[in-house]
């Protein structure tokens, strides 16, 4: 399981300086987290190409800024806002196809909006997502969202069940520790789907730490996962707060080969 880390550890730095650092860092792996409508533009996107271009480092997703719009913007009950906002995932599997990255990182819809939004047209909606991907040679991903709809491990098995072969899960360690869910547990139910980790340590003092500052078994995690024979990547996802970035995401990484490869 190669090691990576996402810019969106360094925000608000800017996605080119952010992507820099990862790379300067000797991650083999990053997420890009896009940050703004222009950063999908194709000249953003080759500037991007270059810095990862004999770095050693390969970008493997991309996540959208505009999580927060799609509840009412890509799921809601407005199909014209829809038709409109769908353009936005469109350049976005675009750019996640132009990085070289596998994967699109969907949030989804929140758990509780004002105006209920049914499962089945959220399976209809994220049926859509998926084929954009397709179309363009990328997988679009559900990602365990804390307060979202994909929080619970019941809602994530009535997806997989409506999706069938097209549902993929990016599992967040934080995410289920922030939702009251058994960590384990998740990982166990859907370890044939996951293909892709965010990763962050979690324990007395809070979650979302650096790796090693906490008390979450990551020999366990790595252990469901190699049950049934992953594949992918895990990147670390941990905010800027008032950590040095630099200086804790070489630890947590040096933490991770050590523990591995012990």
């Amino acid at each position: 399981m190669r090691i990576g880390a996402s810019t969106a550890c360094f925000y608000p730095l800017e996605t080119e300086k952010a992507l820099k650092k990862v790379t300067d860092l000797g991650f083999e792996k990053a997420e890009v987290f896009v940050n703004a409508p222009c950063e999908y533009e194709e000249g953003f996107i080759k500037e991007l190409c270059a810095i990862t271009e004999n770095s050693g480092t390969e970008i493997i997703s991309v996540h959208p800024f505009s999580s927060f719009l799609e509840s009412s913007c890509i799921f809601g009950d407005y199909q014209r806002r829809f038709e409109d906002y769908i353009g936005l995932y469109q350049k976005t599997c675009h750019a996640a196809a132009m990085l070289g990255a596998k994967f699109v990182v969907i949030h989804g819809a929140v758990a509780m909006p004002k105006i209920p939004i049914p499962d089945e047209r959220y399976f209809e909606r994220f049926r859509k997502l998926i084929e954009i991907g397709k179309s363009e040679g990328v997988t679009v991903c559900q990602e365990n969202v804390n307060r979202f709809k994909s929080q619970t491990i019941d809602f994530c098995k009535k997806m997989r069940s409506a999706l069938g072969g097209d549902y993929h899960m990016v599992f967040d360690i934080k995410q289920t520790v922030r939702a009251g869910q058994n960590t384990f547990e998740f990982l166990e139910e859907f370890k044939n789907e996951i293909v892709h980790l965010h990763i962050s340590d979690n324990g007395e003092r809070g979650d979302c730490l650096p790796i090693g500052r906490g008390s979450f078994d990551f020999n366990k995690m790595k252990s469901i996962m190699d049950s049934a024979d992953y594949k992918g990547d895990c990147v670390i996802e941990i905010y800027s707060g008032s950590y040095d970035v630099e200086k804790v995401l070489k630890e947590s990484k040096d933490y991770l080969e050590k523990l591995w490869q012990g």
